[in-house]
């Protein structure tokens, strides 16, 4: 928590959200939000919203790090492969609106691994659409969005994927980048955790066990929600990750000695009801090792402003990475490069 502060504080950003759980078992090992309070002297502070758990209760638009679950619904239905190919035109039209790449760039024939690591949005609508809205859309809701997930704590918010029952294809080609639904960190850790998980989505825990005057305890076990994709599609969705913190936007994500699997997301902030040209939303989530993970984390940077640093790559990345290695240093995992 005090990396999170520190970045915070570097970026000047807004606010800062960061959750780390365990992917076997759901369990919650870290989670924590900057600005915060001291218990002690919680009266001493200038926001009320401080007191709020912004990991549970503050749902915002993910951007780029929800085109992993995009992928992973297209590659378990077989729909697409990490080398079918996509041509890039530089936009895609659907329904009446027009969808563009970030900074308007056109990328041409490019594998769906490439995508991924230049985050397309094209492509991501392309893999949505060889899906099918609809089958898509149930993908999401596996994934546990748009749905309180059970964790043992009041004030938690379900987030907001209705614009995917709306009539018209625009509106699941938007999510398929991560626009136009909400979210929150809890909900983005607990799914990227399924995927390092082999599939199966848990509950997220944080209380480990109960204990009373009478001297009994309860202990509360992993309980699975559901398998959402098949194992096969988590290993090839994780290789294509950690291809996205090797060789794209990611690359301050990673530790040296290990292989990292993540994918970054810069989203602009609405304000009004109209997206901002200069206030954006900063996240990165991922797990490692890729082989045997031991953590899934989400870091989540609202508007940076610091030396007009807006995206995701240079703020909520290398904080993940920070914090991943201090957590394999930790646990003691040694190195497998």
């Amino acid at each position: 928590c005090a990396m999170l502060k520190a970045g915070v504080e570097r970026f000047d950003a807004d606010s800062g959200s960061l959750v780390i759980v365990e992917p076997s078992t759901g369990r919650i090992l870290t989670m924590c939000g900057a600005p915060d309070f001291d218990p002690n002297t919680f009266r001493h502070v200038e926001d009320i919203r401080v007191y709020n758990n912004q990991s549970i209760f503050t749902p915002y638009e993910p951007g780029s790090i929800f085109k992993s679950f995009t992928l992973a619904a297209a590659l378990d239905t077989g729909a697409i492969t990490p080398n079918s190919t996509f041509s890039d035109p530089g936009f895609v039209k659907v329904d009446d609106r027009t969808i563009r790449n970030a900074n308007d760039k056109t990328y041409g024939t490019i594998a769906m691994t490439t995508a991924l690591e230049e985050s397309v949005n094209t492509a991501m609508v392309w893999a949505m659409q060889r899906t099918g809205k609809d089958v898509f859309a149930q993908y999401v809701r596996d994934f546990g969005f748009g749905m309180l997930s059970g964790v043992q704590m009041k004030s938690e918010v379900a987030g907001d994927i209705d614009s995917l029952d709306r009539y018209g294809e625009v509106f699941a080609a938007t999510a398929s980048f991560g626009q136009g639904i909400t979210t929150t960190p809890l909900q983005l850790a607990m799914a990227y955790a399924a995927i390092a998980n082999g599939g199966t989505l848990m509950v997220p825990q944080i209380v480990d066990e109960m204990r009373y005057a009478d001297g009994t305890v309860d202990t509360m076990l992993p309980k699975p929600v559901r398998r959402v994709i098949d194992a096969k599609t988590a290993v090839t969705l994780s290789g294509m990750l950690v291809s996205a913190v090797e060789n794209g936007h990611g690359t301050r994500a990673g530790v040296p000695g290990y292989w990292v699997a993540g994918k970054t997301g810069t989203a602009q902030i609405a304000v009004n009801g109209v997206y901002s040209e200069t206030a954006f939303n900063g996240s990165f989530a991922g797990f490692a090792p890729v082989d045997a993970p031991k953590f899934a984390m989400v870091v989540k940077i609202e508007n940076p402003k610091s030396d007009q640093i807006l995206y995701a790559e240079s703020t909520a990345a290398p904080i993940f990475g920070e914090i991943a290695k201090y957590l394999l240093q930790y646990y003691r995992i040694a190195p497998t490069r």
